[in-house]
């Protein structure tokens, strides 16, 4: 196996700790709502313990971002994961969901610097086709990585709401890939000297900030399956927490078959139609789960909807990473960092007035059809480039 195929296998591996950063403890909502259920407020807050690392890796990855570009990426990277380790483990011990809750915004400081500087090493060390494919593959990674965590979740949940935390230690021995097998990409250490007076102007600008805004929608809209989808088994009377933990199998399965094969998609398709059939497809799975009154049916919603959200990720990385000049990978992804997990910790806060009016199915339909609208920006986008494509060929004959 030569050195490569090492460097990419490292790079997958680190890849499932951002996974872990608030899934993996889905499963336990429910049991962790009840065991601190003598507050009024116990069912939010155990939703805001998914969340709050989504808000601090929001909140740290724009300035992650600019500290990968100025100083490089392997030695934050380390760092990161060893504090990934510590912040992670200690829900295996805190009594008070407050500093629960202080420990989870420290884990999500941690990944937005893994999760940035993962993706920043994708595009110093791979290139065109290659590149593209490994973000299929990578996406498609996290996805399987999420189902094998998210049912192991599920069986220690039923024994304990504390045991999925143990999980997160597994940092410390990836670590160990990471100092033998990465190294300092030539790309960091010739953009250092002009990073900090680089920034994105004009129609790059306008690129990222679409791409932002699509990928928020798109990740507030996924994190339905995590943040809700144990409440809404509860309330069709799934009560085993791994019983209740298939639904996100079911979703994270198909988002990975769907992921890995995103280079071939991306080899007919242009990004906005990527973009078209993702959101159709998540809109028509989530919408589906208004008319879904039984298990079978939630779980076969879900896996429509994987269908769409598994290229969601390697869409948006791979339009970033083929806009984005090497001096400025660190903060354009950062950015993209922060557009996901800001979408994910609003999820919940925005999703929570349409569960009270609506309930849980409601709220799905009316998420799916907001889905839907998204799809039918994006195919408005492609239909009017298409249009002044084929004028301009008219025009010029």
């Amino acid at each position: 196996m030569n050195a490569k195929r090492y460097l990419k296998i490292t790079l997958l591996l680190i890849s499932t700790l951002t996974v872990m950063a608030g899934a993996l403890i889905a499963p336990a909502l429910p049991k962790m709502a009840q065991s601190f259920g003598d507050r009024p407020d116990a069912a939010f807050l155990t939703k805001m313990v998914l969340t709050m690392p989504a808000l601090l890796i929001a909140i740290t990855s724009p300035f992650a971002g600019a500290l990968v570009d100025r100083f490089g990426r392997l030695r934050l990277l380390r760092a990161a994961m060893i504090f990934y380790a510590i912040a992670g483990g200690a829900g295996l011990f805190l009594e008070n969901i407050y500093w629960l809750l202080i420990s989870r915004a420290l884990l999500g400081m941690a990944v937005a610097f893994i999760m940035t500087i993962v993706t920043t090493l994708v595009g110093d060390y791979l290139e065109g086709e290659e590149r593209g494919r490994f973000l299929g593959i990578q996406g498609g990674f996290m996805a399987f990585g999420g189902t094998v965590f998210v049912s192991v979740s599920g069986l220690l949940s039923d024994i304990s709401w504390r045991l999925p935390f143990a999980v997160y230690l597994l940092s410390i021995p990836f670590l160990f890939f990471v100092y033998r097998y990465l190294h300092e990409p030539k790309a960091a250490e010739e953009g250092a000297e002009d990073a900090v007076l680089s920034v994105p102007t004009g129609g790059k600008l306008r690129l990222y900030l679409t791409v932002y805004a699509t990928v928020f929608f798109g990740m507030a809209l996924f994190y339905l399956a995590p943040a809700q989808l144990p409440f809404l088994m509860e309330s069709i009377g799934v009560t085993q927490a791994s019983l209740a933990s298939i639904g996100l199998v079911v979703i994270t399965l198909t988002a990975a078959a769907m992921s890995i094969s995103y280079q071939r998609i991306k080899g007919y398709w242009t990004f906005q139609q990527v973009y078209v059939f993702t959101f159709l497809m998540m809109g028509l799975g989530f919408g589906s789960v208004f008319w879904a009154t039984n298990f079978t049916g939630v779980v076969a919603a879900m896996a429509v909807a994987g269908l769409g959200a598994g290229l969601l990720m390697p869409n948006t990385s791979f339009c970033l990473l083929s806009n984005a000049p090497p001096r400025m990978r660190g903060r354009v992804l950062g950015g993209m960092t922060s557009a996901i997990f800001l979408g994910q910790f609003f999820s919940p806060v925005l999703v929570q007035p349409s569960v009270r009016v609506f309930e849980f199915g409601g709220t799905y339909l009316l998420s799916g059809l907001l889905s839907l609208v998204v799809s039918g920006i994006f195919l408005a986008l492609v239909l009017r480039y298409r249009y002044r494509h084929l004028r301009w060929l008219k025009e010029g004959v």
